[in-house]
Order: C-alpha cells, then structure tokens, then sequence
C-alpha cells in the first residue's frame, strides 16, 4: 500500500515530501574469539544472526546437504532461524556423543603455534539481532570473501578481545556494527523478502517486537491499526501465515531463547521478561515449541 505525506518546508529542508526510512537496530548479544577442539552439533537453529570467521581451516557447517568450509579466506553469515550442523576435522561421524563443544577463550597469553601445531581451529563468532521485520527473512547461509576492507574490521575485533573479553571500546563497538552492516548491504536485495508488505502489520509487528511482555492479545493489537478483532486476525493470518496469538507465541519463546543463551538470568525473570505468567507455563509453552525445557536449554547453549 502506497502512503502519500507531506510536510511543512522548512529552512533545513525545503522540500514538502516527509521521506520515511525503515528503521533497524542492531542489537548485540555476544562477540567472542575462540579455540575450538571440538566442535559437532547434529543440528543448531537460533532466533538470531551468526557470524563467523575462522583465520585456521578444519571446520564447516551442513545445511541441506551442503557443506560450508569454515576457510580464513571467507566470511559466513546465518540467518535467524536457520537450521544446521557443523563438524571440526571430520569428527562427526566418530563420535557416539555427536553433540560436543570442547573449547575456551582466546586471550592474549595464548601461544597460538601451540595451537596451530594441535590442530585446534581459532573461531570468531558474532551473534546479534537487527529487529521484526528483518529478523524474519528466510532461512539461509551467505558466504562473502574475506576483502581487505573486511579484515581490517576482523582484526580490530580479535584484537580487542584478546585484552578485553567484557567490555567493548567504542571505536571496536563501531568495528563490529561496521562488519555486520557491511555484510548485511552485500545481501540480495531479492533476499529481503517482508513477511508482510501492508504497512498496518508491519506496524504491529514493530509492536510486538518492542512490547513482548506486554498485553499483545487480539483485541490489544487490533486497536493498535485500528480494526475490529475478527478484521485484525484475518488481514494479520492472511498476510504472516498464522494467526497473531501463534506468531506472538513463537516470537515470546524466540526472545526466551536468546535470554537463556546470552544472558544469566534465571528461568523466573526469562518467564516475566518475555510475557508468561509464571515459570510453569512458560516452561509447558517453552518444551511445546522447542521441544526440550527451558532448565535444559540453558544448560546446554548458555554462552560462559
């Protein structure tokens, strides 16, 4: 739907025409440099952007048959919701436990030949959301050579965080920011598929990203475009494929997730946070979407 505005010209601008810009955020969650001697996972899928980068071969990820090298000459970037495997030096396979991390930080005390000569992979990797709608993109893996440009940025990332693993400077914040919009622009602009291209829902999505805890029944969003209840649950069913209270659902668990990913929080606060009425239920919801509990969850992918 095409919006005509206008506005009152002004000494700064004097055009009449409002320009409307999409707005993003990109919201940081974690940026680690790691040595890894194991690394297999069966499958991995997150409500969240990755990005990796290894300066050592050996490692790659599996999607639909396809296999990743993990090279120092390439940068990869998954999309949220994108599931995939990955193996380190072909141990995939020999392993009964398929599902092994076996890996620490790397500082600045670290002798990298020692690590080079035990065959163990250095592995930058960044984890960060940019916001509905763009979070919601399809599933996929980008590769991108590895430009004199982009290494720049890779090494003032890995730099800093071999002195400092907490707290970020802003000139190697602006690094990081800098590196994703990079690869974010380099995306086909065909890939950029909205969920919805009607500016209402668009609207309510933006909504329902910024307010998770809040009251995001029916009756609550409809008034937001506004339209009546049953009007608002067929436009939003017809244009995002689901109904509102399943989307909401999805999206409150999708933030759960990142919580007990990143964050040390416990299950209580994640419940409250993300708009549940009590551990139980979240938890009852949680299992039903994921398919494991959130104790569970935690354990197992929480960032250290």
């Amino acid at each position: 739907m095409m919006i005509t505005t206008t506005k009152v010209p002004d000494k700064g601008d004097p055009s009449d025409i409002l320009q409307l810009f999409p707005s993003y955020n990109i919201q940081l969650l974690c940026c680690r440099y790691w040595w890894l001697r194991r690394w297999e996972f069966e499958e991995l899928s997150y409500p969240y952007w990755r990005i990796y980068h290894n300066n050592t071969s050996g490692a790659s990820i599996i999607r639909k048959g396809r296999d990743y090298q993990l090279t120092p000459d390439k940068i990869l970037m998954i999309a949220p919701n994108t599931s995939y495997s990955t193996k380190l030096h072909e141990h995939h396979s020999n392993y009964e436990n398929k599902d092994a991390l076996i890996g620490g930080r790397v500082g600045d005390t670290i002798n990298y030949s020692d690590l080079v000569k035990k065959n163990y992979i250095l592995h930058l990797f960044i984890h960060f959301n940019i916001g509905l709608p763009y979070d919601n993109v399809q599933p996929g893996i980008f590769e991108f050579e590895l430009t004199d440009h982009l290494n720049e940025k890779l090494t003032v990332i890995r730099n800093h965080l071999k002195v400092d693993y907490a707290k970020f400077s802003f000139y190697s914040g602006l690094a990081i920011q800098s590196l994703i919009s990079d690869l974010l622009s380099a995306i086909p602009e065909a890939r950029w598929d909205l969920m919805s291209k009607d500016y209402r829902i668009l609207d309510i999505l933006g909504h329902i990203e910024n307010n998770i805890s809040g009251d995001l029944s029916n009756v609550a969003l409809a008034k937001k475009i506004p339209l009546a209840t049953n009007a608002f649950t067929r436009l939003f069913s017809s244009e995002i494929g689901i109904s509102p209270q399943r989307f909401v659902k999805k999206k409150r668990i999708d933030n759960a997730c990142v919580l007990l990913h990143h964050s040390d929080k416990t299950i209580e606060a994640i419940a409250e946070e993300t708009g549940f009425s009590d551990r139980y239920h979240f938890s009852r919801i949680f299992k039903q979407i994921t398919g494991v509990s959130p104790a569970r969850y935690q354990k197992e992918y929480r960032m250290k």
